[in-house]
């Protein structure tokens, strides 16, 4: 999971090479590489890793909702992750057969809240367009 402007993963499976991305554009700063590791996009050829792409107001959605249901703030690239689940790209890759119907579990990592508060999060919404 990445967010648009901050996806070198993506964009290096789509070229099929390592490709540098001009800048990085995404509110989530912190998934911040230009080129992703020559080994991670060897990783995509050698399993099956399915690569997405999220909108950053759909990562800065998925920290609000995460703060809701659990009690806990992280930063918008945890945000890009916790998205698999709240934008339904899970059920997308169900419905597209990429993943089996039924999961036993879905693990999503979550780590990162040190560089945001309850102020940066009301900016971050402001900035995408969310109120």
């Amino acid at each position: 999971m990445e967010t648009r402007g901050a996806h070198c993963l993506n964009a290096a499976i789509e070229a099929g090479r390592l490709v540098t991305l001009p800048d990085i554009t995404s509110v989530a700063k912190s998934l911040g590489a230009k080129t992703v590791a020559a080994r991670a996009l060897e990783c995509t050829q050698d399993f099956e890793i399915f690569s997405e792409v999220v909108e950053d107001a759909e990562a800065v959605s998925a920290v609000q909702r995460f703060l809701d249901d659990e009690r806990m703030l992280v930063e918008p690239a945890c945000g890009a992750a916790l998205a698999a689940i709240y934008s339904g790209i899970l059920g997308k890759l169900q419905a597209e057969g990429r993943l089996p119907p039924s999961l036993a579990s879905v693990v999503v990592i979550v780590c990162g809240g040190n560089s945001i508060d309850s102020q940066e999060l009301q900016s971050l919404k402001a900035r995408v367009g969310q109120s």
